[in-house]
């Protein structure tokens, strides 16, 4: 099972899930090493792709062979559509020549259809859920922000955009994170404020 993803404008294949450790390998080869391969080939041209014989195989000069030394021959790749788009798809390996015939092919079609919608739906959800990760994780943040914007204000009369402005140098000069930048602001306020309320430790000796 695999996944089209759209970055910006391109987009890449990436594999979810596979059903045997080859395939991984396979996988490998077809999306991050060579680029070709019968499931590209079944998502840039939204068709299903069916071959028996690999190592033979002339639409994929690179992939085809070296699959084949593999032990690998027969390959069907089914595009996973959705109206007016295609979000993944699904690839079946076989050890043994013309492995997969027509059958296998309208089978597969058949379940590729609401497939395409539940792996969709998973991926709806996924990113609903990282969006969500990290609105929380920046509403978690922004109070010592704010709070270290406000205590270099305090010191130096800057306004709240040169205050964050400050923040972001010291995050880049120092390459780390503009939180922990806030927090350390934060931190040495309240430590010299500590002090400065502290009462002495010390004691008079006593006259005699």
């Amino acid at each position: 099972m695999t996944l089209l993803r759209h970055e910006a404008s391109t987009s890449r294949v990436e594999a979810l899930a596979a059903s045997d450790p080859f395939v991984v390998e396979i996988d490998a080869l077809q999306y991050e090493t060579l680029s070709e391969g019968p499931c590209i080939t079944a998502v840039r041209e939204l068709r299903t792709v069916r071959t028996g014989s690999l190592g033979g195989e002339k639409m994929w000069p690179r992939f085809g062979p070296r699959v084949g030394r593999l032990g690998v021959h027969s390959a069907l790749s089914l595009p996973l559509k959705l109206p007016g788009k295609v979000v993944g798809a699904i690839n079946a390996y076989a050890r043994e020549k013309d492995a997969f015939h027509e059958t296998a092919a309208e089978f597969g079609e058949a379940f590729a259809q609401p497939a395409a919608v539940a792996l969709h739906n998973a991926h709806v959800l996924a990113e609903a859920l990282r969006l969500t990760e990290t609105l929380q994780t920046a509403l978690a943040r922004r109070p010592v922000i704010d709070q270290a914007i406000g205590v270099l204000r305090a010191r130096s009369g800057l306004t709240a955009d040169e205050a964050f402005d400050r923040l972001r140098e010291i995050s880049h000069r120092e390459h780390i994170k503009v939180v922990d930048v806030a927090r350390q602001v934060v931190d040495s306020a309240v430590g010299r404020a500590r002090d400065q309320h502290l009462p002495s430790t010390g004691s008079d000796d006593a006259a005699e």
